[in-house]
């Protein structure tokens, strides 16, 4: 089976009636921004849209002009006949940026000290608490506002949007909307803060302006992915699960409208609800 499949098929053994299942990829990636070398576990896909989001979600880059040029380069899987070049085991895939000269923030002055993305952690190798909030004044108050009935229409396409999730259990989603009912980025990962990354980087490859969208998460509103929607300018963060308390306290402080479990047509609203339209 072709190896840019985001899932592999492996024979049930416990089920009497046989069959295949499918699993979704867990690979490593070493992503390289000017020299500096970091490494995360994602699932295959959608690279490009990955490292541009995180880029931007990280506020490593505040906009995609600053970054040059992105070169992909794949790795060499196990099962690839020949001689590896580290002799043996799996030669990660690598993503290259260059960043324009001259342009400089504060997180992109401390990627240096940041060794490691974890999909599941996104604050780990960050040494000051303030550099996971965003920057910049508190939104504007009741703008945008979404109507109820296109919250329940996002609500319907993100879930059908989710094929990987249908076919392995085992995957994270995330989407950045337009209040007018518009999906403009969408994302899918074994880790939930890639998903994240690949639905703002999609987005933005796309041309959409992330400023003034809907974030979308497929599960809980952890304080990690808030902090990304809200650097990148969502000021509406909707959750198919619960909230934390962090991410209530950061919501607040931003102004932000924060949503939890949106199911079945319904949701609860921990912040802000003059942003709903009934």
């Amino acid at each position: 089976m072709g190896k840019s499949r985001e899932d592999l098929r492996l024979g049930r053994r416990r089920l009497r009636d046989g069959g295949h299942d499918a699993l979704v990829r867990e690979e490593p990636l070493i992503v390289e921004v000017d020299g500096e070398q970091l490494v995360t576990m994602h699932t295959p896909g959608a690279d490009e849209a990955f490292l541009v989001g995180f880029l931007l979600a990280e506020g490593i880059v505040e906009d995609a002009q600053t970054i040059e040029t992105i070169d992909f380069r794949k790795g060499i899987p196990l099962d690839e006949p020949g001689p590896k070049p580290d002799g043996e085991g799996l030669v990660a895939d690598r993503i290259v940026a260059r960043l324009r000269a001259g342009v400089v923030t504060p997180r992109r002055e401390a990627l240096c000290r940041t060794h490691e993305i974890r999909p599941s952690c996104g604050i780990c190798g960050v040494e000051e608490h303030h550099d996971l909030l965003p920057r910049g004044q508190p939104f504007a108050p009741r703008t945008p506002v979404i109507a109820t009935t296109t919250l329940r229409q996002l609500m319907r396409e993100f879930e059908g949007q989710q094929s990987l999730f249908r076919a392995t259990g085992g995957s994270h989603a995330a989407a950045i909307a337009s209040v007018t009912g518009q999906l403009l980025g969408f994302g899918e990962d074994v880790g939930r803060h890639n998903a994240v990354d690949k639905a703002i980087g999609d987005a933005v490859r796309s041309g959409h302006d992330v400023a003034g969208s809907v974030g979308l998460l497929s599960g809980r509103a952890g304080y990690e992915l808030i902090a990304k929607l809200l650097r990148v300018g969502c000021p509406i963060i909707v959750a198919i699960s619960a909230a934390s308390a962090l991410s209530f306290d950061l919501c607040r402080e931003a102004g932000a409208t924060l949503i939890g479990f949106a199911r079945d047509g319904s949701w609860k609203v921990y912040w802000d609800e003059e942003r709903i339209d009934p």
